[in-house]
């Protein structure tokens, strides 16, 4: 079986010769940078990255912060060339399989690749359901015996006193579950109220959008538009109804799009709640031919919409996920 090695080396020449020197049991991939790695996890992930810590743009760090959000079990190994107790710590804590420093010859890197890919559990295999046996045949019963003459003249047997079965039982349940005079049944409980009060505002959680938390959430979003180059960026409720915008989409059928992102959401919502993660973050990616879309779930209430225009700037995935990360705590922060 042939595995998928990405070496995402950089300007790094040791790296960029790498894929030469490995056996015909590893197809090895060279790569420039971290969000060309990204791009291939979303299409075909590989079962090992090597990847340099010292990457322009993106650095390696950055990717291992992100690569678990993919839920792949790809096996990344990070290299620094020279050594840094900092950046080794801050990669164990993203869960790297390991962090290489300085000279590492061909062979050790070999090793440590195959030692990678060996350390990946199978997948489980599918439960098998056990077959169910047919039911063995059922024998005739035998026939009755004729009854005898001295048992057809004798008298019939009196019935049987009926069991408190039918009317009875009910009318012996009704009995118990009647209340005594002294005893008051409680009490209806207060029905929910159907909606806010005239002049306020449904509050859900910790959020409420307000005009005083404005100011600072136009500003988190046009920070962002401004560091990744979006053509808009819009903050919208769980049913695609824009709260804030920032940026321009002029001839783009948003009023159409946004509701439909948000169905989508609605499922993933629910798939946190059942997990109790109410951290937990989803992405949802559109890459065209015109336009790339990102869409992020910002605390299970509101939806970050950003929207590129390929022809005045593309985006980058990478770029977009440290960036957006950010803005959307800086968003929580305005709207708790």
């Amino acid at each position: 079986m042939t595995h998928r090695l990405l070496v995402v080396a950089g300007e790094n020449e040791t790296l960029r010769a790498l894929p030469s020197r490995f056996a015909g049991d590893v197809d090895v991939r060279l790569l420039d940078s971290a969000d060309d790695a990204l791009w291939e996890m979303r299409t075909n992930p590989p079962q090992a990255i090597i990847a340099n810590v010292q990457l322009d743009g993106l650095s390696g760090l950055e990717m291992a912060e992100i690569l678990p959000n993919f839920e792949v079990p790809t096996r990344l190994l990070l290299w620094s060339q020279s050594a840094d107790a900092s950046a080794q710590k801050q990669a164990s804590s993203y869960g790297v399989y390991r962090f290489m420093e300085g000279p590492v010859s061909v062979e050790e890197w070999q090793t440590v690749v195959q030692e990678a890919i060996a350390s990946i559990p199978e997948p489980a295999p599918a439960p098998v359901e056990p077959l169910t046996p047919e039911p063995a045949p059922q024998r005739p019963a035998p026939p009755a015996a004729p009854a005898s003459p001295a048992a057809a003249k004798a008298p019939a047997a009196a019935p049987a006193s009926p069991s408190k079965g039918g009317l009875a039982a009910r009318a012996a349940a009704a009995e118990k579950n009647t209340p005594k005079p002294a005893e008051k049944a409680p009490a209806p409980a207060a029905a929910p109220s159907e909606g806010p009060m005239p002049g306020q505002r449904r509050r859900e959680g910790t959020l409420v959008l307000t005009q005083e938390n404005i100011t600072p959430i136009r500003k988190t979003m046009s920070d962002l538009l401004q560091d990744l180059g979006a053509q808009s960026i819009m903050l919208t409720d769980r049913a695609g109804m824009t709260l804030v915008e920032v940026g321009s989409t002029d001839k783009l059928p948003m009023m159409i799009v946004l509701p439909l992102l948000s169905t989508s959401f609605s499922t993933a919502g629910e798939v946190a709640r059942q997990l109790k993660d109410d951290d937990a973050t989803t992405l949802y990616i559109h890459e065209g031919t015109t336009y790339d879309l990102y869409c992020f779930d910002v605390a299970q209430r509101y939806l970050l919409v950003l929207v590129f225009n390929k022809r005045i700037a593309s985006s980058k995935i990478g770029a977009v996920w440290v960036n957006a990360k950010r803005a959307i705590r800086e968003l929580r922060e305005a709207l708790s």
